[in-house]
C-alpha cells in the first residue's frame, strides 16, 4: 500500500476551533497530479477501537489522498487528542463537529462532492449525520447499525475484564452493569468512563431509523461468523433506505478486525476499498 514518494500527498496536523475548545486534525491533501474527485471526512470509532483502527484509517486516508481526494481525519470531542474528557462526549456535540469538520473540508476543496467514511460506531454517527450534511458518498467499515449493540460490546469489555481479576465488580451480565449505570451516572470500561446521557443517546440511535438522503453507501465488512445475517441486515437496510434514492453496495471482506485487540492491519480491506475509489469517475 506504499505509493511512491513523488506521489505522496502533503499531510497537515492542525487543530480547529470547535466549542468547547479545539479539535485535533489531520489534513491530507489531494494528489495534485491527478485529477481531483472530492473531499473525505473520516468519522472515527468509538473508545479503544478508535485507538486499535488508527494506522488502518491513516493507510486508507493516504491511499485516498493518492487517488486524488481530500481526506480530514479529526479526533471527536473527549477523544484522542482533542479537547475534553471522554466522560463529557455527547451525541450531539459529535454531530456538531461533523458539521464544523465539514464545512471546513469542503471550504478547503472548493466544495466537491462529499463522502463520510465512518468506522464501526463511527460508521452510525456518519448515518445520523447524512441527513444534515447531505453527502454525495458514505462509507461504512463493519459498522455497528444499532447503537445499544455497541453499548452492550463495550460493557461485555468490563464483564471479561472482571472474570480475569483485571477491574473490580461482581456484575455479571450487560443488564447489570447498566443498572450500575443508571444508578451512578457513569461507569468506567477499559479506562473509559461513559456517561449516561451518551449511552442513552447511542442506545436510542438505529439506522432503521434514519432517513438518509439520496447517496451510494459502500458498506465493507467481513460477515464471519454469520454470513446469513449480516447480509440480511444489508438487505433490509438497503430496502429501507431505497425508498428515498439510497444505493447500498455490499462489499464483503475477508481478513482480520482491525479494531480488536491488537493494533493490526487488514490488507483485505484496505485493497478492496482503494480498488471501489480508485475506479469512481
Amino acid at each position: 500500500m506504499n505509493a511512491p514518494l513523488l506521489s505522496t500527498p502533503r499531510v497537515e496536523p492542525f487543530f480547529f476551533d470547535a466549542e468547547p475548545g479545539t479539535r485535533f486534525s489531520v489534513y491530507h491533501a489531494p494528489n495534485p497530479r491527478v485529477e481531483p474527485r472530492g473531499a473525505i471526512l473520516h468519522v472515527h470509532a468509538f473508545a479503544e477501537e478508535m485507538n486499535k483502527s488508527r494506522r488502518m484509517a491513516a493507510l486508507q486516508s493516504r491511499a485516498f489522498a493518492a487517488m486524488g481526494y481530500a481526506v480530514l481525519q479529526f479526533d471527536l470531542f473527549g477523544c484522542g487528542d482533542s479537547c475534553g474528557d471522554f466522560h463529557s462526549g455527547r451525541w450531539e456535540l459529535w454531530k456538531s463537529d461533523l458539521a464544523i469538520a465539514a464545512g471546513w473540508l469542503l471550504d478547503r476543496t472548493g466544495g466537491g462532492p462529499l463522502h463520510l467514511w465512518g468506522v464501526r460506531l463511527g460508521g452510525l454517527l456518519a448515518l445520523d449525520c447524512a441527513a444534515q450534511l447531505r453527502p454525495a458518498g458514505i462509507i461504512l467499515w463493519q459498522p455497528f447499525t444499532n447503537g445499544r449493540t455497541c453499548i452492550n460490546q463495550f460493557l461485555r469489555l468490563r464483564l471479561a475484564a472482571q472474570l480475569q481479576g483485571k477491574a473490580p465488580g461482581t456484575a455479571r451480565s450487560t443488564a447489570a452493569l447498566r443498572a450500575q449505570l443508571a444508578v451512578h451516572g457513569h461507569i468506567e470500561v477499559g479506562g473509559y468512563e461513559v456517561a449516561i446521557p451518551l449511552v442513552k443517546a447511542i442506545d436510542g440511535c438505529d439506522a432503521a431509523n434514519l432517513r438518509l438522503p439520496p447517496c451510494t453507501v459502500h458498506w465493507f465488512a467481513n460477515p464471519e461468523p454469520a454470513p446469513a445475517r449480516v447480509e440480511a441486515n444489508v438487505a433490509r437496510l438497503a430496502a429501507r433506505w431505497a425508498r428515498d434514492g439510497v444505493r447500498v453496495q455490499f462489499h464483503p471482506v475477508a481478513g482480520p478486525h482491525a479494531w480488536n485487540d491488537e493494533v493490526i492491519e487488514c490488507p483485505a480491506l484496505l485493497d478492496a476499498t482503494s480498488e471501489v475509489f480508485g475506479s469512481q469517475p
